[in-house]
């Protein structure tokens, strides 16, 4: 069972990356390119995680998961450019920056290249509102809750669920795909 959660992802990552070179979008702003061009940027960020994976999760004990069933569905919500927003917010401001240290170092081009990425993607979400149609804010601070009540197992946890963060920022964008 295990390695399905990450055979699946992968398969979908491929399939619509095969998809997405297949047919063509005219896109008349940045928005609609930035949408059409995110399987580019996944396939970079997996391939970053997967430098950072084994660490991460191996040091992972915790029973529960820092993204329930309840952010995906806000994901998926009216509000998911707001949700994308403010996970990519407590990435950048809490979790990557913690995440390099003295034992960690040799990751840290690994970690550099997701917190570029998601700085891009902040970027884009914040300009690109109105092409989401946000309706609602989201509320995460039931995740920075469980993220520091977790102490410095905390840390372990968020990045060894980046893999389910990608598979959530995958879903809500490609189905803003035109």
């Amino acid at each position: 069972m295990h390695i399905f959660r990450f055979l699946l992802p992968a398969l979908l990552v491929a399939l619509l990356a095969e998809d997405a070179q297949c047919r063509r979008v005219d896109c008349r702003d940045n928005c609609c390119s930035f949408v059409e061009s995110f399987p580019v940027k996944l396939r970079k960020l997996r391939s970053s995680y997967q430098e950072i994976r084994d660490y991460y999760e191996s040091n992972d004990d915790l029973e529960f998961a820092l993204f329930n069933r309840t952010v995906l569905e806000n994901f998926k919500g009216p509000y998911g450019c707001h949700v994308m927003n403010e996970v990519l917010h407590f990435y950048l401001d809490t979790v990557l920056p913690t995440a390099i240290t003295q034992e960690t170092r040799r990751f840290k081009t690994s970690i550099d290249d997701i917190g570029n990425i998601f700085n891009g993607l902040k970027r884009d979400i914040v300009k690109c509102k109105a092409y989401f149609a946000c309706k609602k804010p989201f509320e995460i601070s039931r995740i920075r809750n469980s993220y520091s009540q977790m102490k410095e197992k905390g840390l372990y946890k968020a990045m060894g669920e980046l893999d389910l963060l990608f598979n959530y920022i995958e879903d809500y964008l490609a189905s803003k795909r035109q």
